[in-house]
């Protein structure tokens, strides 16, 4: 017979695999996923992210007389204009632009952040991330018709959306193990740069989909839990994430992420304790909409597995995570995942 915790515990689990069940596919950005500490304590840190893209479903081979009938048009359509104000395309196909997709083109999204974690009584946990973005797209042939050019790079940096988060520690403590669940809600603010423009004579705005900030609010209920026994343990959560229109009249679609990861730790010295693990992790996402319209090259899924670690000595723990896609799919002839990475270093303290 299940306790009323395990009852309630269960049932919040159903709702968030409810969550996922619907219309939701991968993206390129996840959402905020919180660092875990070995033990519940407060924290700031730095941390480096990385994310690659590379590749493609499938390539198209552009011969001469394909070319010819490619003209640029007189007037940018809908999709590629934004007030009066033209937007170079991260993902120009489609929208009058064309790129000759190919094994050298690459996309690359870097983020160092600040990250403050106050855990107050035990009960309650606080936390706050600033990001700082740097994104890069490379196309080896882009065809701005009547111009066309080779070796393009798209390069925006700047500071990202602020994220505040808030849990409730629930701890569970029995003879053999130790339960711990925590429902929590984000929200991503818009404070980051999302209206960032290019260097040339047009001073044209960079797409909504690389641009550091979003410039607008982000909802994320999530739940987290971890089990504990004999210095083995699991983590496991997940998110969902409802945005509103952004910059340009940009909307990100809705995704839902989860993860489950099994983590060992082991006694090095009295000072050092060191915990590899390994698990699952999955993001999910809706198209995005740009002006009413739906983005067809956005939106799909993907699993990652990973591999990891974490250094704790006395006060500071060095937390590192590999991540490589092992299922994708994505809508349409999008670039494809390739590896994640995240390197963090933190300092514990009291409250």
């Amino acid at each position: 017979m299940l306790s009323t915790y395990e009852k309630i515990f269960l049932l919040s689990l159903v709702c968030f695999w409810f969550l996922g069940t619907q219309k939701s596919f991968a993206c390129d950005s996840c959402n905020f996923f919180e660092y875990s500490l070995l033990e519940n304590r407060s924290y700031v840190g730095i941390f480096y992210r990385y994310r690659g893209f590379d590749d493609y479903k499938s390539y198209t081979s552009i011969s001469p007389a394909s070319q010819s009938v490619l003209t640029y048009p007189q007037q940018l359509s809908k999709q590629v204009l934004w007030g009066n104000y033209p937007v170079i395309m991260h993902e120009p196909e489609g929208n009058n632009l064309y790129v000759k997709k190919s094994k050298q083109d690459f996309e690359t999204y870097q983020t160092l952040e600040v990250r403050g974690n106050f855990t107050i009584k035990n009960k309650w946990n606080l936390t706050a991330v600033l990001p700082y973005e740097f994104n890069k797209v490379y196309y080896e042939e882009f065809l701005d018709l009547p111009n066309p050019s080779r070796d393009t790079t798209l390069f925006v940096q700047g500071w990202g959306d602020l994220t505040l988060a808030g849990d409730y520690i629930w701890l569970i403590y029995n003879q053999k193990s130790r339960h711990t669940i925590r429902p929590g809600f984000a929200v991503n603010l818009p404070t980051g740069q999302a209206l960032i423009q290019s260097d040339n004579e047009n001073l044209d705005y960079y797409d909504p989909i690389i641009q550091p900030g979003k410039n607008a609010f982000a909802f994320i209920p999530r739940l987290n839990y971890q089990w504990f026994l004999n210095n083995h343990g699991v983590n496991a959560g997940g998110s969902y994430q409802w945005s509103t229109i952004g910059a340009q009249d940009y909307q990100t679609g809705n995704s839902f992420n989860a993860y489950a990861i099994y983590f060992h730790q082991f006694q090095v010295t009295e000072k050092i304790l060191l915990a590899p693990n390994v698990g699952l992790y999955f993001e999910s996402s809706q198209k995005d909409i740009w002006e009413s319209l739906e983005q067809n090259l956005t939106g799909g899924d993907v699993t990652f597995a990973q591999l990891g670690m974490d250094l704790n000595i006395t006060k500071t723990t060095v937390s590192m995570s590999y991540q490589y896609p092992i299922s994708q799919n994505l809508h349409g002839n999008q670039i494809l995942n390739s590896s994640r990475l995240s390197v963090g270093i933190t300092r514990n303290f009291k409250l």
